[in-house]
């Protein structure tokens, strides 16, 4: 079967003399990986299609019995000069790609995580957005997407007074006091608010935030412990070191 959609390029590797193995996320048919014959010849149709975090309108020829489908063309959708330009921009892209390819099964659809995906790269190719509150929002509606988003009320986070309050992992409930029955973590009410705005505002509401630094830290901290929490073994843990060096954002290990 012939299948033309949209996809992000998550990852792209040489495979035999003139190929390349590529994995995407496609709109139709999720993650899929996919061989591109003759893709590293000098003459070939696939040109700069290929590269990591490209939008692309892809052809695959798909069977069900094979476990690495067929890409037989892709044409651009959307250019980000301005994450390819950008050593800390790149850098949480190359994160995203890599949280998506963790964190995902094979040939499972959501056009939510697509969706959430190109929105997440369109907004970090903007030079003016805050890049390190985007790829927090990206982490905590990935969650979201994948069933284990937080939980928590406008009461809950307004009753935190000047003395701070907690971020129950488990749940994602938040608290004023800690709960000795739950994994808690404990934040300034500027850093929970933060975070409840991050997981509720509108996405033009969280592009607008004005953060701290020790908020951004306190942020980092809670969103990555959070993600780190849910999926244990699976949560890419090199990628985290090698990012939060590159933004200087190392999460406090409370």
């Amino acid at each position: 079967m012939v299948v033309r959609t949209e996809a992000i390029v998550l990852k792209s590797i040489p495979f035999r003399e003139t190929s390349r193995l590529v994995t995407l996320y496609t709109l139709k048919l999720g993650k899929l990986t996919t061989v591109a014959r003759g893709a590293q010849s000098r003459k070939n149709q696939f040109g700069s299609t290929l590269q990591v975090l490209s939008h692309v309108q892809a052809v695959i020829y798909t069977r069900p019995t094979r476990s690495i489908q067929v890409l037989t063309n892709c044409a651009h959708i959307t250019v980000h000069p301005g994450i390819s330009h950008d050593l800390k921009r790149l850098a949480i892209g190359q994160r995203i790609c890599e949280l998506v390819l963790a964190l995902t099964e094979e040939g499972v659809d959501s056009p939510e995580i697509f969706h959430l995906v190109t929105r997440t790269l369109s907004a970090l190719g903007n030079p003016a957005t805050d890049a390190v509150l985007v790829q927090l929002y990206f982490q905590l509606h990935l969650a979201a997407a994948l069933g284990f988003g937080p939980s928590f009320t406008r009461d809950e986070v307004e009753r935190v007074d000047d003395s701070g309050g907690y971020l129950m992992l488990d749940t994602g409930t938040i608290s004023r006091e800690k709960d000795t029955g739950s994994l808690s973590l404990a934040a300034s009410r500027g850093v929970l608010r933060a975070f409840a705005i991050l997981y509720k505002a509108d996405f033009d509401v969280i592009l607008r935030m004005q953060l701290t630094e020790k908020q951004r830290r306190g942020l980092y901290t809670l969103v990555t412990r959070f993600m780190r929490y849910h999926v244990q073994d699976a949560y890419p843990e090199r990628g985290e070191e090698v990012l939060s060096q590159i933004l200087g954002l190392a999460p406090n290990e409370q």
